[in-house]
This record gives C-alpha cells, sequence and structure tokens, in this order.
C-alpha cells in the first residue's frame, strides 16, 4: 500500500512525497519507490489531498507494471528514463522555486530539442542514448540557416483585372488592410486566405501565389543560452546517476566553449549616448507638453538612476524617499508568456538597492505626484497602490510600453537609437567619465561585485596614463 505525506516547501507551497513497496526486477526483491508530487496548478489544500490521493492508486498501479520507478520522475516508462520524463520534474521544480521567465525560457529549449529528438529517432529512448553528437548537431542547426516553410503566402503574379476586390472584401473572403499590403507592399497572408481568393475567383493557387519561406540564424549568444538550460537539465541525470558524464559539456558554440553571459559583453560606444547627446535628450525631454508628464519624468528618472526597465515598472510611490532624496528598488514588473504580467525580487540579492536622486529630478518627481493628484485627491495616503510608470490614465504601464515610446521619440527628433537598457548604460557610462568610483557606481548599477562593472565599462573609465606618470614624476623629483 503507498502511503503519502503532504508538506511544504520552502516557499510555503504543497507538496507531497509518495512512498510505496514494490519488486526490484533486477533483483526480484522487495524495494521502496518514492515520488514526489508539486502542486502545481496551486490547489487548495483539500483538492491537493484529493490529488495525492489519486496519484498514490496510480503511482502503485504503475509499480505493478512496470516493475522500476524513478526516484527523479516518478513512472518511468519501460524501465528507463527519457528526456521528457527527466525535464518534467525539474520544471516543475523550476517554477517553484526561480524565475517565471527563465521556466518560459526551458520551455522553448525543450520544445525545440525534442522536435530534434522525435526527428533523429531518440524521444522514447534512454536518455543515455543521447550523446555529445546529438547535441553538437543541435546547437549546429540554429546556424544553418536553412529555408523554414512559413504558413503565409504572397503574390508572385498580379491578379486578373476582372477579380472585384470589393465584392471579396464584403464577403469576407479577405480583409481591406491584408488585400493592400498583399497588393501593394509584397506582404503575406495566410495560405488558407490566399486559397479562398482562389477559390472564390475560380484561379489557381500556382499560377498567382507562392509560400513565403523564410531564413533564420540565431545569434551566438541565443545559441549558448539554449546550450545552458540543455547542460542544467542533463546535470540533473547525472546527479541521480541515470548517467555518468553529461554530454552537453563537451559541445561548443561558435569559435568558443564559452558560455558566458551576453551582459558581460563591453558596451559599445553607439549603444549609449555621450554627455553631449544626453543633454539634448532631456533638454527634448523637458520641452513635451504637460499633458505627457508620465513620458518625460519616468525616462529622466531611467537616465538619472540607471535602474533596469523592469526595476523602472515595478517602483511603487512608496519607494520614494524625499527627506533623504533616494528611492528604493525592491521588486520587478515582468511579462513573461504563459503567466502574463507578475512581480518579482529584483535581479539578484544586491539588486535591493538605495538610489540617489539629483536636486533637479526631485522637482520634477514633485510636479509628477501633483498630476497623480488632479485625478485621486487621496493619492497621497495611497502611494502603495500607485506605480510610477503609469499611462495617461494612471494605470500601470505595459512592460514594453517605454521602450516603444522611446523608439518613436528618438526618430522623431532624429536622435541615435538607444533602447531602455541604454539609457542604465548611458548612466554608468556618465558617472565613470566624471571620475566616479567604480565600486560606488557597481553600488548603484546593483552589481554584485564591481568586477562586472570594470568588465562592462572599463573603456569609458577616463584614461589614467598621464595620472600614472605625473605621479611617478613627483616622486622622483621630490
Amino acid at each position: 500500500m503507498a502511503y503519502s505525506k503532504i508538506t511544504t516547501n520552502k516557499r510555503g507551497v504543497l507538496q507531497a512525497k509518495i512512498q510505496a513497496y514494490g519488486l526490484d526486477p533486477a533483483t526480484g526483491k522487495s524495494k521502496l519507490y518514492v515520488k514526489t508530487i508539486h502542486n502545481v496548478d496551486n490547489l487548495s489544500e483539500a483538492k491537493f489531498k484529493k490529488y495525492v490521493t489519486k496519484a498514490e492508486i496510480e503511482f502503485e498501479e504503475s509499480i505493478k507494471l512496470t516493475g522500476k520507478t524513478s526516484a527523479l520522475d516518478g513512472v518511468v516508462s519501460d524501465g528507463v528514463l527519457t528526456f521528457t520524463q527527466l525535464v518534467k520534474e525539474w520544471k516543475a521544480t523550476v517554477l517553484q522555486n526561480l524565475s517565471k521567465s527563465y521556466y518560459s525560457r526551458i520551455c522553448d529549449t525543450e520544445g525545440k530539442f525534442t522536435e530534434f529528438l522525435v526527428e533523429h529517432h531518440l524521444a522514447d529512448k534512454p536518455i543515455s542514448a543521447i550523446t555529445v553528437r546529438h547535441v553538437q548537431l543541435f546547437l549546429n542547426s540554429f546556424c544553418s540557416g536553412e529555408r523554414t516553410a512559413t504558413n503565409l503566402a504572397k503574390l508572385k503574379n498580379p491578379l486578373p483585372d476582372s477579380i472585384n476586390f470589393r465584392e471579396m472584401i464584403r464577403e469576407k473572403i479577405i480583409n481591406a488592410n491584408s488585400l493592400y499590403r498583399l497588393k501593394h507592399l509584397e506582404g503575406g497572408v495566410n495560405i488558407s486566405t490566399a486559397k479562398n481568393i482562389c477559390k472564390y475567383c475560380h484561379i489557381k493557387f500556382d499560377d498567382y501565389f507562392e509560400q513565403i519561406f523564410k531564413v533564420r540564424e540565431y545569434s551566438a549568444e541565443t545559441i549558448k543560452g539554449h546550450r545552458r538550460i540543455l547542460r542544467t537539465i542533463f546535470n540533473e541525470a547525472v546527479r541521480y546517476e541515470w548517467i555518468t558524464k553529461n554530454p552537453v559539456c563537451k559541445t561548443k558554440v561558435g569559435a568558443s566553449t564559452s558560455s558566458c553571459n551576453i551582459s558581460l559583453k563591453p558596451i559599445e560606444e553607439k549603444e549609449v549616448f555621450s554627455l553631449t547627446e544626453v543633454k539634448q535628450f532631456l533638454k527634448l525631454l523637458d520641452e513635451l507638453p504637460e499633458d505627457l508628464i508620465y513620458r518625460r519624468v519616468t525616462l529622466k528618472f531611467m537616465v538619472l538612476t540607471g535602474v533596469r526597465t523592469a526595476e523602472l515598472h515595478g517602483l511603487r510611490w512608496s519607494d520614494f524617499d524625499f527627506d533623504k532624496r533616494i528611492v528604493h528598488i525592491r521588486r520587478n514588473r515582468l511579462a513573461t508568456d504563459g503567466f502574463g504580467i507578475y512581480e518579482k525580487d529584483p535581479k539578484s540579492r544586491t539588486s535591493k538597492r538605495d538610489i540617489p536622486l539629483p536636486a533637479e529630478l526631485l522637482d520634477d518627481l514633485r510636479k509628477y505626484m501633483d498630476w497623480f493628484r488632479l485625478a485621486d485627491d487621496e493619492f497621497d495616503s495611497k502611494l502603495d497602490e500607485y506605480y510610477f510608470s503609469v499611462n495617461i490614465f494612471r494605470e500601470p504601464e505595459g512592460t514594453s510600453s517605454t521602450g516603444q515610446w522611446l523608439a518613436k521619440f528618438e526618430k522623431k527628433h532624429g536622435l541615435k537609437r538607444v533602447s531602455p537598457h541604454g539609457l542604465r548604460h548611458t548612466y554608468c557610462s556618465i558617472l565613470l567619465a566624471q571620475n566616479v568610483p567604480i565600486q560606488t557606481v557597481s553600488k548603484y548599477l546593483g552589481h554584485s561585485d564591481s568586477t562586472i562593472t570594470l568588465e562592462v565599462y572599463s573603456h569609458f573609465i577616463p584614461d589614467t596614463q598621464e595620472r600614472v606618470t605625473d605621479a611617478l614624476s613627483n616622486l622622483l623629483n621630490s
């Protein structure tokens, strides 16, 4: 008979451990099998108990049928652990303990690698059957530049003049925007729409349409991201002794075996505003009309504090201390496919920090608060309810809206294209150019180590050769 115990993990989320005895097919002796159930669907305690009771019965039956169970993933079909089974349990752990955005990246890598395994007849094979060569072939496939078919079609010959386009729109064969894109912009429409046009107009698809193919090549850093996730997954198999060596560790991406994070790539000058350019940028922001104060202040805030975009969107008015002239960075606000918009702790332990606010920015912040008070007389008693980055209706800003508006603003005024994260780089480069100590800059950026700041921004530090030679000359002449 199976036995279960329901507990909570470090985050207070329900989980259950099921134990049951069965025969070991290798020895024929009695053996204890264990399976962990995670409350992935956030069920209530009562519903989770019912779910666990059902899982007990299924677990016990599976032991009788297969004769072997994995402590990693419960039932292992045909006595083997497959990649799908390996990653299933690991994903449940990640969802409970790590970020949702990381979970989303895992799902992306899992989907692509599973597709590769199916193509090479490895999907139902034991994890040990996946070799270094297989993983390398998978990584190489991102660099192949192969043409991939899409579900779109475009015109290869003009449609007959006899076709009544107004009638097609009226009959909802195609809408006006798609028709204009198809005829004048050489754009594509769904193949199903193209076939409906052909059927309606009694013409052959191959005479007038052709399927659109795309060639997609991935950057080395994107490929390294998939490699890192696969390496971590296979490390779980090593840890549970299903394999003795991780096949991902001997693979290569490009000319280097390094899997360093792209965030440590030195920032190029084209990615930041120079001192002159940032002055022009701030001047143009100050010239914006008052009804765009929510744009003006948030963008100035990013340049003058160096916050990450997710940190900006996570800020509430209660995080500001006007007496001490600082802002507390305490949370991120993110959007991830499958999870929508959510809040989480900042990127790292040192990302929770206090950043000083210049006097000029404080004046803008006070005017910005007055703008909130125009819509709510009780604003000052609701500081923890109002986000700092909002739209015209004082509602939380979409996590991608800031970047979209910034791009249009820069294009309109002929400015260099600098992303929201580039404003963070600008903040750092300007502080270093003004000889602010690297340790101080690192602290306000929220880096875990000042060596990270040096790695990325060292070329923005003024040349100190002359200062060194002067110091030595003073020593020798004294």
